[in-house]
Order: structure tokens, then C-alpha cells, then sequence
């Protein structure tokens, strides 16, 4: 192991296999909540991925991106913070996505790392 660490680390080349395993789960709110129209603070975790400004795409060769967030299919947010707030502004059921995306492209990542909840928004 202790070789493979040191040619890895003289030939530049970059271990990928973290970002198979990158995740991102919603804390708040959970997944059936009933919440108002407006403002929703949102927070989520993400393991195994380093967050970066989604404005600096750039050819970064590590596990990093940011993470897109979406109501009902439509992207509404770019963020490399965990804590964020959208606008609800229609009632009814609602889904709310969080997906990493990396740095460099903008691309899913080759394992894609998707986390979604339901909601439902009183009139």
C-alpha cells in the first residue's frame, strides 16, 4: 500500500475511488414535512467531496464541485455551503433535490450523489 501511496504521489496521478463513494443527504427538512410558502432554510451533509464555488468551474483534478439544487426538475441554486435558503412560492407537493456536480464541468458524477424529499406546501 505504502508504494502504490508513494508512485500515486510521484506520478501525479489522483485516487478517484473517494469520489465514488462522495453523498449528500438532506438534515432539514425532512423528507415529508409540511412547510409555508416563501423562504425554506435547507441544510444538507456531504461526505467524501470538497466543496468549491460553483462560479470558479476550472480544471481541478480532485473530487470537487458543488451542489445543485433543484424544485420539481428545475435548478434553483448552485452552492458550496451546506445551509442555504430557496423561495417555495407555489402550494401544493413539491420535490426537493440536492446533487454534487463537479468543479470542472459541470457534470454529475460518475456515481451520482442525489438526495431528495418531498414536501408539501399549504396554500
Amino acid at each position: 500500500m505504502t508504494l502504490f501511496l508513494l508512485l500515486t504521489a510521484c506520478t501525479g496521478e489522483t485516487d478517484t475511488a473517494a469520489d465514488v463513494d462522495a453523498t449528500v443527504t438532506f438534515l432539514s427538512p425532512a423528507d415529508g414535512d409540511e412547510v409555508p410558502v416563501g423562504d425554506l432554510a435547507c441544510s444538507v451533509v456531504v461526505e467524501n467531496f470538497l466543496l468549491t464555488d460553483p462560479a470558479k468551474h476550472g480544471g481541478e483534478e480532485e473530487p470537487e464541485g458543488y451542489i445543485g439544487v433543484s424544485v420539481d426538475g428545475t435548478e434553483v441554486l448552485q452552492s458550496s455551503a451546506t445551509n442555504f435558503t430557496i423561495t417555495l412560492d407555489t402550494a401544493g407537493v413539491v420535490e426537493l433535490t440536492a446533487e454534487l456536480f463537479y468543479a470542472n464541468d459541470g457534470d454529475s458524477l460518475d456515481e451520482p450523489a442525489v438526495a431528495t424529499v418531498s414536501l408539501t406546501v399549504p396554500e
